[in-house]
């Protein structure tokens, strides 16, 4: 607080007082009065009762860093497409590939345990799927009773919505769904060059050809188009009455026992939305058809796992079917099958045929159709309990697609809280308060909660208008509005803000909206308030770790700005995570609306998941975490964690591996120790090299110990501001007196001239390549040892940092490498250590330890 500032507290109480009127909308405690906790108190009473002499807040931004709660609940057997094929809820991993609502790859950063306290209700959509949902599950719809508007609505609420209608006069005349959630585009996936056979012709295959044959059958008039069609030349070509069936060698790759078990293989499915079109032109031109009604699509087929798999393909390309079944005829009589029709409507835009007496028949899309939705035939609540689990992914939006229709889903109280202060309470004329996040979607979520919290207050109620379609809380008494502004840079100059309510700053991609919401856009308010709030984030380039940085800065009493108040509860990279205690630090909700037990549930997960502790630091304890999974956790590296006796390993032989640097960077070398009888262990030995000039830059970029290092004697300073090659060659000279060095792997793509002398010098290099082919065997061997505690390493802290920097590239045939161009941090000595083990395995047995037992897999 400035000298000049004083507390008022008549101001503080006034802002606890108005927030404590309003209404929890969330959890357990929804529709409950708004009691804030001793951390939000303090922070409601600081930004609005420290003010100037003339009365006004000192405070113009406050910036609020804080981890999350729970995610919202789906029961662990709904279908979740990823994009390797379903999986179900319960079966995802941190780290899984799924989709978001535009069908674009996200991931899985968090998961929460498994419960079954939420009440669960059965979503049944018009299409026949359904799902199971907990009653506090967020869904992105559109409130379809009147005006369409979007809308974030709970389980319940939809529920509630459906139940009144259903109840009131229009219900009773003619039931409809209340809400309707729009179809998923197309999923956009990687191109597939594994597949045995061209798409289009596997698709004219599995509705027109013979399963155990490679033939086809093709009507007479189509068959120029289909030879234009296939990118094969045919066989034998045999004409029968009306039609010919023609042979394909390459089709003898997918032949099947009978046409019972035709279905679309998975690798189909999970192909390049190109190669889906064509697998859909195939079935289509095969055995399906376009009506003149409509354009009605028909599919058909006796076989059910083919009919299933057609309707996923169905929609993963964004097109809304549904399915119904039969008994089948023949001729008027019955064959004892059954006849699955699966319906669909085809537009001009999208390719669902190829032959020209189809697809003549197709429509002109024209504006949002049926065809563009899910509606809901029924909801209703389960008369038992369901368990059920939720995941959070790393979509702009916080949603993803679930069930078999690829129904979109969605993963704040306090923000909602003060934008509605500053709207109603703050004495401001013409009051113009905006949310904002990286989208109009997240930011829609602080509204949602606005919205809600006044309806259930009938105090401002009646001073307002509530117009949901635009995201607009307008307060009569005052002429001002509550505003939820897009995330569209271009159309946010020249607003006069009162308020601002920011939310998930860290999602931000650029900090371009930031600045125009924030530069000049409350110059003409006496006492404009930006509120920043937010999670711990993995981009240390962002707007947000910059803001987070001046907020620590602030804290640690290194940097003076009186206007700004910062609040950050989180770990330092110093802090032990492990301990308890400091998960306090991170939560001051831990124990009061945050359950200890899920937390050290989640823990002992993080344990043993890489992928689950970034999320785990990142998530529970606020911590900036890469965005990337650490290859080698802590706790592994901390089994290596041994003294090591200088003196015993004198003379003792041992194998190298150099990590040449650029001549501003690190240069790492790291000796490797075998063990000399089967109770032994790896000892692993790391020298570092970086230019002394460039060590301060390094720490305040980098905000990493270069300085600490170099005085503690585990990082070596050359002169000047570049490398200097020949003080590491002087060295490692004199390191080949004392050790017994065989040889020194060496990166044969950055050999310098220090390689070729120190090979002068009678020293042995050996090229060593940094692709899949060197790297993986080694690699992989190199973290099992580490697993096991086989490598001792004297807790190194610069090989510490390296080790949980390191991120893995895969190729298709699950070979990997530690890469650089993904890694977020340096990874010489890691690079340079596995060198060195890779010469020590080939050279500790005239067999290698590779050929004895094989690789390991991961």
């Amino acid at each position: 607080m400035l000298p000049t500032s004083h507390y008022d507290a008549a101001k503080a109480d006034r802002a606890v007082a108005f927030i404590e009127m309003l209404r929890h909308t969330k959890g357990k405690w929804a529709g409950k009065r708004f009691w804030l906790l001793p951390w939000q108190e303090q922070i409601v009473r600081d930004l609005f009762g420290i003010v100037k002499p003339d009365g006004k807040r000192q405070f113009r931004t406050a910036y609020i860093e804080i981890g999350k709660k729970n995610g919202k609940e789906l029961a662990l057997d709904t279908p979740i497409p990823t994009p390797d094929g379903f999986r179900t809820m319960g079966d995802l991993q941190v780290g899984d590939a799924v989709f978001d609502e535009n069908g674009e790859i996200c991931h899985v950063v968090a998961k929460s345990e498994v419960d079954d306290k939420e009440q669960p209700y059965r979503l049944t959509f018009r299409d026949g799927t359904s799902i199971v949902a907990g009653e506090n599950h967020l869904w992105d719809v559109e409130y379809i009773c009147g005006k369409p508007r979007h809308r974030v609505m709970k389980t319940k609420e939809i529920f509630k919505s459906q139940e009144r209608y259903n109840k009131s006069e229009a219900g009773k005349r003619k039931l409809q769904s209340v809400i309707r959630i729009p179809v998923a585009p197309a999923l956009q996936l990687p191109y597939r060059h594994d597949l045995p056979v061209d798409p289009y012709l596997y698709g004219y295959w599995l509705g027109n050809g013979t399963a155990t044959k490679p033939e086809i059958t093709v009507r007479e008039s189509d068959l120029l188009s289909m030879k234009s069609f296939i990118p094969y030349e045919p066989g034998t070509i045999v004409r029968q009455p009306g039609s010919y069936r023609i042979t394909y060698k390459v089709l003898k790759q997918i032949l099947v026992g009978s046409f019972r078990d035709k279905r679309i293989p998975p690798e189909y499915l999970c192909a390049d939305e190109s190669q889906r079109w064509a697998l859909l032109q195939g079935l289509m031109d095969s055995d399906g058809c376009v009506s003149t009604a409509k354009s009605q699509s028909i599919f058909v087929s006796t076989v059910r796992q083919l009919a299933e798999s057609v309707r996923e393909l169905l929609w993963s390309l964004g097109i809304k079917n549904a399915m119904t079944q039969e008994p089948s005829t023949r001729y008027g009589v019955p064959t004892g099958e059954t006849l699955y029709t699966i319906r669909f409507t085809t537009f001009e835009d999208q390719p669902t045929t190829r032959l020209y007496r189809k697809t003549e028949r197709t429509r002109d899309r024209k504006g949002k159709t049926r065809s563009n939705f899910h509606y809901l035939k029924s909801i209703e609540p389960l008369d038992h309990k369901v368990k059920m689990q939720c995941i959070q992914v790393d979509s702009k939006s916080h949603c993803y697609l679930a069930g078999t229709s690829f129904v979109p889903t969605h993963n704040s109280e306090l923000a909602a809280a003060v934008a509605l202060y500053l709207l109603y309470a703050d004495n401001e004329p013409s009051a113009e308060v905006y949310g904002a996040a990286a989208d109009r979607q997240q930011a829609s979520i602080v509204f949602d909660v606005a919205h809600q919290m006044v309806s259930m207050t009938p105090a401002l109620l009646k001073r307002s208008k509530i117009m949901a379609a635009t995201k607009r809380i307008v307060n009569y008494s005052n002429a001002g509005f509550f505003q939820v502004l897009s995330a569209e840079v271009g159309t946010k100059h020249g607003l006069n803000v009162s308020g601002l309510v920011f939310d998930e700053v860290h999602a931000q991609p650029t900090r371009k909206l930031y600045d125009v919401l924030t530069q000049g856009s409350g110059d003409a308010r006496e006492q404009p308030l930006f509120f920043l709030i937010t999670t711990a984030g993995t981009d240390k380039n962002s707007i947000c770790y910059e803001l987070h940085q001046k907020a620590k800065d602030i804290l640690a009493g290194q940097r003076v700005d009186h206007t700004f108040y910062p609040v950050v509860y989180g770990l330092e990279d110093g802090e032990d995570w492990h301990d308890e205690k400091n998960w306090y630090k991170a939560n001051p909700s831990l124990g009061q609306t945050i359950d200890i037990n899920r937390v050290r549930e989640h823990y002992h997960e993080a344990l043993e998941n890489p992928a689950e502790e970034a999320v785990f630091k990142q998530l529970r304890l606020n911590m900036w975490v890469s965005s990337t999974t650490a290859f080698i956790p802590e706790q592994v590296f901390d089994k290596g964690n041994q003294p090591i006796n200088l003196d015993l390993l004198r003379g003792r032989e041992c194998y190298g591996g150099l990590d040449l640097s650029s001549t501003g960077d690190i240069t790492a070398l790291v000796l490797m120790f075998p063990p000399r009888t089967e109770d032994e262990k790896y000892i692993c030995l790391p020298f570092f090299w970086v230019p002394e000039d460039t060590i301060p830059i390094r720490v305040r970029r980098a905000s990493v110990p270069y300085d600490t290092w170099e005085k503690q004697g585990y990082l070596k300073a050359t002169e000047g501001n570049v490398i200097d090659y020949n003080f590491i060659e002087k060295f490692i000279l004199d390191l080949y007196q004392i050790y017994n060095i065989k040889e020194i792997a060496v990166d044969r793509w950055n050999a310098t001239q220090l390689t070729i002398n120190l090979q002068d010098d009678g020293m042995t290099m050996v090229p060593f390549g940094q692709g899949f082919k060197d790297m993986s065997a080694p690699t992989k061997e190199f973290y099992k040892l580490m697993m096991e505690g086989k490598i001792i390493h004297g807790g190194n802290p610069i090989l510490k940092w390296m080790a949980l920097n390191v991120v893995v590239d895969r190729d298709a045939a699950d070979n990997i490498k530690p890469t650089k161009a993904r890694s977020p941090e340096k990874i010489d000595g890691i690079v340079a250590a596995i060198m060195a083990l890779d010469r020590c395995i080939r050279q500790e047995h005239s067999e290698s330890v590779y050929d004895k037992r094989g690789l390991v897999t991961f």
